[in-house]
């Protein structure tokens, strides 16, 4: 009797003791560096993945290549030294709402998964199953596998190795922990917890009023809200469930402009990431091009371009020419047009698209931190973008908009935030 109540008196101490060091190991901090070393690691990686289901390359070309990723990888730790630091805690919240958005979203095979992925499963099963470089033969030509097949590689190996269930979970957890980097950036956006769990919920939930045009063009709600101009901007979450590899690339783009833009980040990191995006998505990559155009001649004009900020994004555009070539093939099959929209049905669209946020930023006396000059770009770029088309469909407008709407996200978030504190 007596020893049993001795050993009750110390299982409360030794219970909070297990509680505190749960949260102190949450209370742990990691660097921006490392995660943009990390993203490097990741993007660079499926470069070199390339090569290899290519099988055009020399074996010293591997050691090369390799070479130069660490390098970019040492240059990005090195030099990536702004920027508040980020708790354990952030970043293991960004990956469980990303998992679970991802989950949700048919990755994994746990869900329902939307007619996107049927061919986006079959391509991870055609890279899995047959030997690299493979060509398929359905036709009295062979066709080559020619797309931006990036986010596929590593699982691919995965499904070689441990087979088709593994490698969906692999592309599950590789997704899922890219857009988890990418969120835990983000948040170094806003000052306080309070702010950053309302730009979290600003930027999860951002869309156009896509219910009321349904509504209007359709007389009710159809299956796809989005698509009822004909005419579409994604919202997050479409994203999210339908092109997970596009929204990494354009986020990339709109994480790494806005730190730079708060001097969180040199320029050279985010600039050696965007070719890297290139394999995972051609148009979230040119969606980003304005913004690095605005970013290169403010650096000029300010005469504050350093040595790094050359060579760097020089060394990982080298690494990445395989991919660049690779993606160009046979673009006649592609070409870029002009699509011509009736006025109308163009402005019916961004009026309950975009310009119920674009024309209070607009009007509002302090606009943004970002810059006016960084709103009136997206706000141009939105406007235009529509008459763009890439190919057969509308993938530019919906793809290429994803860097300047996720910039104007953030705008919204700052706003809302600051009211909330008057």
């Amino acid at each position: 009797m007596g020893e049993t109540s001795i050993s009750a008196k110390h299982v409360v101490p030794s219970t909070k003791a297990t509680s505190m060091l749960s949260r102190n190991r949450l209370s742990i901090f990691i660097a921006p560096r490392w995660i943009w070393a990390a993203l490097a690691t990741w993007l660079g990686g499926s470069q070199l993945l390339l090569w290899r289901f290519l099988d055009s390359f020399p074996v010293w070309a591997y050691a090369l290549g390799a070479l130069v990723l660490a390098e970019l990888c040492f240059c990005t730790a090195k030099v990536a030294k702004g920027g508040r630091d980020i708790s354990l805690g952030t970043l293991v919240t960004c990956f469980l709402i990303a998992l679970g958005l991802l989950v949700l979203s048919g990755e994994g095979r746990l869900f329902y998964a939307n007619v996107d992925w049927q061919v986006r499963f079959a391509v991870l099963r055609d890279m899995g199953m047959n030997p690299w470089p493979f060509v398929y033969t359905a036709r009295a030509d062979p066709d080559l596998l020619r797309a931006p097949i990036g986010m596929f590689l590593a699982p691919a190996l995965v499904f070689k190795v441990l087979g088709p269930r593994a490698a969906d979970i692999a592309l599950l957890a590789q997704n899922a922990t890219l857009v988890a980097l990418l969120l835990a950036l983000g948040s170094q956006l806003f000052s306080n917890r309070r702010s950053r769990l309302i730009g979290l919920a600003i930027f999860v939930l951002f869309s156009g009023m896509d219910a009321i045009g349904d509504l209007l063009m359709q007389g009710t709600l159809t299956g796809h809200l989005e698509d009822w101009a004909e005419i579409e901007y994604s919202s997050t979450i479409t994203l999210l469930f339908w092109v997970p590899q596009h929204a990494i690339a354009g986020w990339v783009g709109a994480v790494g402009y806005m730190l730079w833009r708060e001097g969180r980040v040199p320029l050279a990191p985010w600039l050696s990431l965007l070719p890297m995006t290139a394999l995972w998505s051609p148009l979230g990559l040119m969606g980003a091009m304005p913004f690095v155009a605005l970013a290169g001649v403010r650096m000029l004009i300010a005469r504050s371009l350093r040595l790094h900020d050359i060579l760097a994004p020089a060394a990982s555009a080298v690494l990445c020419l395989p991919s660049l070539i690779y993606l160009g093939a046979a673009p006649d099959d592609v070409g870029i047009h002009f699509l011509p929209i009736p006025f109308v049905q163009w402005l019916l669209f961004q009026s309950f698209e975009t310009l119920p946020y674009l024309i209070p930023l607009a009007i509002a006396g302090r606009s943004t931190r970002f810059g006016r000059d960084s709103l009136w770009l997206a706000f141009a770029w939105l406007m235009f973008i529509p008459f763009v088309q890439i190919g057969w469909s509308t993938d530019f407008m919906m793809r290429g908009s994803i860097t300047a709407l996720a910039v104007v996200t953030v705008m919204v978030s700052d706003h809302v935030v600051q009211r909330g504190e008057r």
